[in-house]
């Protein structure tokens, strides 16, 4: 036997024990907090669309307390904590199946897809839709999975800071566009004529494709596209970090961060008048206001995660707090669900309401259901592992796997 043979004699049996090892290693428990902030957000995006009539606010406006409190709460930060979650669930899905020694790229790569068409087919009853946004941007975090910390953080600030944004204002500086108001006022305007009037065969054909052009085009002009982009790599990051598992960050480092969050806020929004008098009226100022405002948003959103995590770790508090854990598990089931009964409530196929129910009982409602559904999902979750269409995604992404 030769010395390269003896030495693969004796290296194979600890290669194929190592492999073992890796393949029953077992994946990680559910991380609780996440769960339960995932809930929170969950709602709070439920809340937003109740009172935006799932858009159709913006049909014939009312603006008031309600309106102006639930948007600062929750106006484009509960879509931003469900990013920086996704790229959280982004890393414990690859990093479970990394334990267990098999590569899942590929087939989260397919997941993405799924989870893609799930939300063009909601999309044909809700233009608003999020999941095709997350799906496309999630491959993005499959592209950049195997960089190091520093370099998934670089990214992650680049983004949230609006590099993009920044590079389209200059663009609008310097060159110039022919047009001096975003381009989604338009598309939106003729979609909420569709959401009102329109009965379902025109709604459904509507949304087909000429509905969807708007919401695009808002993502795209205002830079939440980079904002989430940002959250979802975050995400991610703070799963390699372990910063959402025991033992959580300390209170008081916590509270500090919520102090900050806060001062950077007041900051923004005091800057904000001088910076935009900084460029003339057009597309470039406009730009450059949106910048800002994601920036202030940011700052809510990180605060707010903060102070999540600060009262999780209050005895008090933390068995209300985790209530809301099994309705997280359940976000994508009741994310479509919420469409599938409310936008009957509110569009002109339907009841109409969004011409009769008004802002305050849209509110109650929306509490009212907020509770229905941490109820249900708590009963469901007494029965059966997943939830509905969890269970069909679940489903769906192993299909044709071998083990």
């Amino acid at each position: 036997m030769s010395h390269s043979e003896h030495i693969s004699t004796i290296t194979h049996p600890i290669r194929n024990e190592r492999v073992r090892e890796r393949s029953s290693a077992p994946a990680r428990e559910r991380i609780v907090v996440a769960d339960a902030l995932r809930g929170f957000a969950l709602m709070g995006l439920f809340i937003v669309h109740m009172v935006e009539y799932f858009e159709l606010y913006w049909y014939q406006p009312e603006p008031g307390w309600i309106h102006n409190t639930v948007f600062f709460l929750f106006g484009g930060k509960a879509y931003g904590v469900f990013a920086l979650l996704f790229g959280l669930s982004f890393y414990i899905i690859l990093d479970n199946h990394a334990r267990r020694g098999r590569d899942f790229r590929l087939r989260f790569c397919w997941r993405l897809m799924l989870l893609w068409f799930f939300g063009y087919v909601h999309s044909l009853l809700y233009a608003g839709d999020i999941l095709q946004l997350l799906a496309i941007c999630g491959f993005l975090l499959v592209i950049c999975q195997r960089l190091g910390n520093k370099a998934l953080l670089s990214i992650a600030l680049f983004f949230l800071f609006q590099g993009p944004q920044m590079l389209i204002i200059a663009w609008y500086t310097v060159v110039g566009v022919e047009y001096q108001a975003p381009l989604f006022i338009a598309h939106m305007v003729r979609n909420f004529d569709v959401f009102a009037t329109g009965n379902i065969s025109e709604l459904l054909r509507y949304n087909l494709l000429t509905g969807q052009v708007g919401k695009w085009l808002f993502f795209f002009e205002t830079g939440r596209l980079w904002q989430l982009i940002g959250l979802m790599f975050v995400g991610a990051y703070t799963g390699r970090i372990g910063l959402f598992e025991s033992p959580l960050p300390r209170v008081a480092i916590l509270f500090k961060c919520v102090l900050a969050a806060a001062a950077a806020y007041l900051f923004i929004s005091w800057c904000t008048a001088f910076i935009s008098g900084l460029f003339t009226e057009g597309m470039a100022r406009w730009a450059a206001e949106q910048l800002l405002n994601y920036c202030a948003n940011l700052c809510v959103i990180g605060g707010g995660v903060c102070l999540f995590l600060a009262a999780y770790q209050r005895t008090l508090l933390r068995p209300y707090i985790e209530k809301l854990a099994p309705a997280g598990r359940l976000t994508l089931s009741f994310y479509l669900l919420q469409s599938v009964v409310f936008v009957p409530v509110f569009y002109g196929f339907g009841l109409g309401g969004f011409a009769f129910l008004g802002q305050a009982w849209s509110l109650l409602l929306a509490v009212v259901c907020c509770l229905l559904q941490i109820v249900l999902a708590t009963v469901w979750l007494k029965q059966y592992r997943y939830g509905p269409m969890e269970w069909v995604w679940r489903k769906l992404t192993f299909l044709g796997a071998k083990n």
